[in-house]
């Protein structure tokens, strides 16, 4: 992707009493999140799109990651520290959003083999399937 197309909206969060994990920037220019923001990463900061998904991630610490977001609705990106318990909700609504997406694709892969099938047996009831088909 063209980095010059992509929107460069960041938020930057304040990094909790006690806590000292050190801020930056992350990787083209853009400003990095620190650990203690709301455990809703999959909800886009920009649109409120629920469709977040990470596209890098590294360990910044025992209980905390460093990990670009990307919204596919509005394509924000974002960077920031998140501690575990926001990281693990995270992984819980990606698995949610996998299991549906293999829910539909099982419904959608059904259905039409369903329709394949139909057709073929109206083929074979007319006669229109021959041996040089195969």
């Amino acid at each position: 992707m063209d980095s010059a197309k992509e929107p460069d909206i960041q938020q930057r969060l304040p990094v909790p009493p006690g806590e000292d994990i050190g801020t930056g920037t992350g990787g083209h220019g853009q400003a990095a999140e620190t650990a203690g923001t709301s455990g809703q990463l999959h909800i886009c900061f920009h649109c409120a799109g629920e469709l977040v998904y990470p596209l890098d991630w590294s360990e910044e610490g025992p209980r905390h990651w460093r990990i670009v977001l990307r919204c596919p609705e509005c394509e924000s990106r974002r960077e920031g520290v998140f501690d575990q318990a926001a990281v693990e909700r995270l992984d819980d609504e990606l698995d949610r959003g996998s299991s549906a997406l293999l829910g539909d694709l099982r419904r959608m892969t059904h259905a039409n083999m369903s329709e394949e099938i139909e057709f073929f047996a109206r083929a074979l009831d007319a006669d229109l399937i021959l041996p040089s088909d195969f």
